[in-house]
């Protein structure tokens, strides 16, 4: 057995609901930050007052598996719009079967194979790069196997990128944006993240482990 030591701030208190997608091990992570996390059943995300979380979190490729969530999505923007923040792991092409984010988007096949591509902020000081922990390079150190895939593509002006990359093998050319994406909606935040944290944070990525603390700490 191999532990590590991840220095990385969450704020106290932290109630997370999880919307299970695939299968995947961020939920894990996410209380081994310290957060207390509930996973929402069908019968809580069609009835049930979701204002209670300070973020909710779908899982890898919800929106494929989980009808639940395709038949009560616009319970989740309403949420949005009453201030909350909703993080929407990546998903493959079943997301554009509907408008899922609150303004019309698509998943593309946009991906970033190489895990030392040059990251770069948009926004640098939107909050997601300075709180509780600072990123800086040393955030993207470190990355396995690739950055991530099915960015977010062909979009509506209201989103925002956060930050873009560029791939450096040949067949993948040019600037890779719909990686990290956010869309204010009412008072809150709705935002897509085609990074690969689901494999950095079993892999136990540091950098992997400080970007998921301010995505949850986001207000």
């Amino acid at each position: 057995m191999v532990v590590k030591v991840i220095d990385v701030e969450l704020p106290p208190g932290l109630r997370v609901g999880y919307v299970n997608g695939v299968g995947d091990e961020v939920p894990a992570a996410i209380q081994q930050l310290g957060a207390t996390l509930e996973y929402i059943a069908a019968e809580q995300l069609a009835y049930d007052d979701l204002s209670g979380f300070d973020v909710i979190v779908t899982g890898v490729r919800a929106y494929e598996r989980n009808d639940a969530l395709r038949a009560n999505n616009h319970r989740l923007l309403d949420y949005v719009e009453a201030g909350g923040t909703l993080i929407v792991q990546y998903n493959k092409f079943e997301f554009n079967a509907a408008q899922y984010g609150p303004y019309p988007a698509q998943v593309s096949r946009s991906r970033v194979t190489d895990e030392f591509a040059q990251v770069e902020a948009l926004v640098p000081d939107h909050q997601v790069f300075g709180f509780p922990n600072e990123v800086s390079d040393g955030t993207w150190a470190g990355w396995v196997q690739e950055r991530g895939l099915y960015f977010l593509g062909t979009k509506d002006p209201a989103y925002t990128d956060l930050v873009q990359l560029s791939d450096s093998f040949p067949s993948n050319p040019g600037v890779k944006r719909g990686a990290l994406v956010e869309a204010r909606y009412g008072d809150g935040r709705w935002l897509y993240v085609g990074l690969g944290l689901w494999r950095q944070l079993p892999a136990g990525t540091p950098g992997a482990y400080q970007l998921l603390a301010n995505l949850l700490s986001l207000r």
